[in-house]
């Protein structure tokens, strides 16, 4: 990995590598300084698990880390005690890189570094864990869940798919992004990796776009391109966004899920009238980040297609055969192949020396459609998972806890709801069900649903008929 940003210092020249929203500026020289600090260097080849937040200490780390040949897994912040700890159990990282106020949380190791804020510990009790040479970062799959599924990720992969996004979005020096994504997440690293190799500085906060600082730093820090879930939209909507001031921006790019077609009609206009870009893509953690894109002259007659593969990729549809679709407009599985495929799954430390297993082809679960123009449009999926604000909430996880934790309940939902039925259950446990979801999950509590229902419908076999659960007799209990 230490090679995909070797070029930092001749692409920034003397521009900033970050712009902090406290009005500080921070060089690609102190990215140099902490990469070759010692503690950093004894990384190399070794896992790593990451918590960084969008702030000086937590972007810094996760580089620092990329360039002295380490492997990063990139673990939410807010990440419950109990889930950080599984994670480590099943992933033995040798190191750890988190915010401060966490260390406490692994009692069984060292301080070997402060830095921003930050710690670096050394484990006592890891055990040593081969890790393939190609591997390069371990991203999650299901958001912050704590699901200790992981996509394993190499150097060609992040360096394939940042340049793939350079160059349809035509990013380049000048260019200024926000990070209104957190880094944990495929879709905020893109943004990071993508405009790293353009030598354009990045705007880096953890406020959120409900904040009115974030509206002020976009201004002072000149913020040409914005990224955003489904969810974020919707906001910029109630929030009048169409009346701010934002002179600089000039780039507006949407992934995480289905965005309503009507919304995404409503913001190509206004980016068209205001002389912006409207971007609507389409990607998952296993193919890195970006599988498609929408380009903006399309997105106010389409707009409820992903366009096509983004350069060097291509994709297709298959039927339950495996046979490939010819004809336009029938449905089939969205099929990707390029070089950001990542190199497979990970669930525990043994599978961290493995190597290829999917070969740059990804069957992405996903139903689609093209139309005569080849552009892709989505229309269902096979699995059984939504997305929640960009994160990916796997339905099956959060049935298995809520029938931990006792209660008789199946989850159903779409992008950006999540459903959750419960049999025999009064106001009060769904009201308190709703709250313990939304803090785990770290989303709204708008975007859950708790119903009481009679009865799980369930076939001859006893397989549970999730297609039913719309059309159930149900109460709204939270």
């Amino acid at each position: 990995m230490g090679d995909m940003f070797a070029d930092l210092a001749a692409a920034y020249g003397t521009r900033p590598l970050f712009r902090t929203d406290d009005g500080a500026e921070i060089a690609v020289a102190a990215l140099a300084d902490l990469t070759q600090r010692p503690e950093i260097a004894a990384c190399r080849g070794r896992l790593v698990m990451c918590l960084s937040d969008n702030d000086p200490g937590g972007a810094l780390g996760y580089l620092a880390l990329l360039q002295a040949q380490a492997v990063p897994m990139m673990v939410a912040t807010g990440l419950p005690t109990p889930r950080l700890q599984t994670l480590i159990a099943a992933y033995e990282p040798s190191f750890l890189w988190l915010p401060e106020a966490r260390m406490a949380d692994v009692p069984d190791a060292d301080l070997v570094l402060s830095e921003r804020g930050y710690g670096l510990l050394a484990r006592r009790t890891s055990v040593a864990v081969p890790l393939h040479d190609d591997l390069a970062l371990l991203l999650g799959t299901s958001g912050s869940t704590g699901s200790p599924r992981f996509v394993r990720l190499s150097q060609g992969n992040l360096l394939g798919n940042a340049r793939a996004i350079r160059d349809y979005l035509g990013i380049g020096a000048d260019d200024v992004p926000v990070t209104s994504l957190p880094l944990t997440y495929s879709y905020g690293l893109s943004v990071l990796h993508s405009h790293l190799l353009a030598g354009s500085t990045i705007a880096l906060t953890a406020k959120t776009l409900f904040d009115r600082g974030f509206w002020d730093f976009l201004r002072d820090a000149r913020v040409t391109s914005f990224a955003g879930v489904p969810y974020h939209y919707e906001m910029l909507a109630k929030l009048r966004f169409a009346k701010m001031d934002l002179p600089d921006l000039r780039t507006m790019t949407q992934a995480g899920g289905r965005m309503d077609p009507a919304l995404v009609r409503d913001f190509a206009v206004l980016c068209a009238e205001r002389n912006r870009r409207l971007f609507v893509m389409y990607g998952q953690t296993e193919a890195t980040a970006r599988m498609a894109y929408l380009p903006p002259d399309k997105a106010a007659t389409k707009p409820g297609s992903i366009g096509q593969a983004i350069p060097g990729g291509e994709l297709w549809l298959e039927d339950e055969d495996g046979t490939r679709v010819a004809e336009p407009d029938r449905p089939g599985q969205l099929v990707y192949r390029g070089p950001n495929v990542a190199l497979g799954y990970a669930e525990s430390h043994a599978d961290l020396g493995r190597g290829d297993e999917w070969q740059g082809l990804l069957h992405t679960g996903d139903l689609a459609t093209r139309d005569a123009e080849g552009d892709f449009t989505i229309v269902g999926r096979l699995k059984r998972f939504v997305k929640l604000f960009g994160n990916r909430i796997n339905l099956q996880d959060v049935e298995h806890a809520l029938q931990a934790a006792g209660h008789q309940a199946v989850c159903g939902g779409r992008d950006d709801r999540l459903d959750v039925y419960l049999v025999d259950a009064d106001a009060e446990v769904g009201k308190q069900v709703k709250k313990t979801l939304a803090a785990e999950l770290k989303v709204t509590p708008q975007a859950i649903g708790v119903f009481a229902i009679d009865r799980v419908p369930r076939n001859d076999a006893g397989k549970v008929l999730y297609g039913l659960l719309d059309g159930l007799e149900k109460v709204l209990l939270a």
